[in-house]
């Protein structure tokens, strides 16, 4: 999965790695649903390039999770395949009392300005 080799530059090495897994298991979850709905209504992999203006060999790094893909492409295979994609957002790793990023540890850094003063 293409996802797992991405990380989370803002966090520490073992936060970015657990990331960096949920979410390559979410695109699985995303990628086997694609699957299963092709399997019930075939359609090929030529129809679905066709229909998103890409090769076919491209769709099938998609499906194969083997090639980086956007949100909405995988939005998009659904449309072909006849199916509408909603997306559930439920809480991740559930402790009781604690914020989302509360084991977040950031570590200290500078932010420099991009503009460069022109001098008259």
């Amino acid at each position: 999965m293409r996802t797992r080799t991405r990380d989370f530059p803002g966090a520490d090495h073992e936060t970015s790695e657990r990331l960096a897994f949920d979410v390559a298991g979410d695109e699985k979850a995303i990628i086997d649903g694609l699957l299963e709905r092709r399997q019930e209504n075939p359609v090929s992999l030529e129809a679905i390039g066709f229909l998103l203006g890409a090769d076919p060999s491209q769709i099938s790094r998609y499906l194969n999770g083997t090639s980086s893909v956007t949100l909405t492409n995988y939005l998009r295979i659904a449309r072909a395949l006849g199916f509408r994609c909603r997306i559930v957002l439920e809480a991740a790793d559930a402790v009781p009392g604690s914020t989302p990023l509360s084991d977040l540890r950031i570590g200290s850094h500078k932010v420099c300005s991009a503009r460069r003063r022109r001098s008259a």
